[in-house]
């Protein structure tokens, strides 16, 4: 009975590294009215140290943060193994072919670019929990 509702409670949350307090706010309140347990990391440091911590069912990652840049986060997530198999959602200004190529390169499992149209955003938070 524990494991069920760990695994319960587990499937419900999602890390979310995000350093824009407006955006952070925004999809925190968008997805805990869907029903997600929403935890929040504002920097690059922070976030790694959560996601092993929580080792959360999906993670929220935005590139330009304050300490480190989102590649690096991304880069070490896929390289470690407690989180490598969890999927990670880019969310980002940069909109170029380039750096949506070099986040699918390094293991993400999807891009949106800001602003963030909350439909795609729970679209792919459904698609990824659902896999």
């Amino acid at each position: 009975m524990l494991n069920k509702l760990f695994k319960a409670k587990k499937e419900k949350t999602i890390l979310l590294v995000e350093d824009d307090e407006q955006l952070a706010h925004t999809v925190e309140i968008a997805l805990a009215t869907k029903g997600y347990k929403i935890l929040r990391a504002k920097g690059g440091h922070e976030g790694l140290t959560m996601a092993l911590k929580h080792q959360p069912l999906l993670i929220l990652l935005d590139i330009r943060l304050p300490d480190i840049d989102g590649w690096w986060v991304l880069k070490s997530l896929k390289e470690t193994q407690t989180t490598q198999n969890v999927p990670v959602v880019v969310l980002t200004q940069l909109n170029h072919m380039g750096d949506v190529n070099t986040g699918f390169n390094l293991g993400a499992v999807g891009y949106l670019t800001k602003p963030i149209d909350l439909q795609r955003l729970y679209k792919k938070v459904e698609e990824q929990i659902k896999s």
